[in-house]
């Protein structure tokens, strides 16, 4: 059975993705529209399906990890603020949206609140995830003909 710990990270979120915009629970909200995704960042993000992307990528964290919440994932998606000549300090990521993004993969079903720990993964998001990968890994060996033995 493949896993996502078997494929490469860059195009398993990208077909997970893919995946997720074709659900009718995730979708980008009009106000994280034009919204930046921290405050180390200076303009917004470049790709058009940028929300999908975060979201496969929300989905992957809380898979690998046994339960996350929502402060770690900020702290995950933060950056180093640029303040000129002073030195440069850590800043976390935007809260609303990994607030929006959870709640949309709840309200889909990958994943379920624990009380006091955060959130944690349910079956048929284990499932989603692995059959992406299956499929990615699929892909890869049709790109790399070398890899038949793995």
């Amino acid at each position: 059975m493949t896993m996502l710990y078997d494929v490469p990270t860059k195009e398993f979120l990208n077909e997970v993705a893919k995946r997720l915009e074709k659900l009718d629970a995730i979708s980008l909200p009009e106000s994280n529209l034009y919204s930046k995704t921290s405050v180390a960042r200076e303009n917004e993000p470049e790709p058009d399906n940028w929300w999908y992307v975060r979201c496969a990528s929300i989905l992957r964290k809380i898979c690998m990890e046994t339960t996350i919440g929502t402060q770690k994932l900020r702290v995950a998606y933060g950056g180093r603020r640029n303040l000129g000549s002073k030195p440069s300090k850590a800043r976390t990521g935007s809260g609303s949206i990994t607030r929006r993004a959870i709640q949309q993969l709840e309200s889909a079903g990958y994943i379920k609140k624990i009380k006091g720990k955060g959130r944690s993964i349910t079956p048929q998001g284990r499932q989603f995830l692995d059959n992406a990968a299956s499929d990615v890994l699929k892909q890869t060996k049709a790109q790399y003909p070398g890899l038949e033995k793995y």
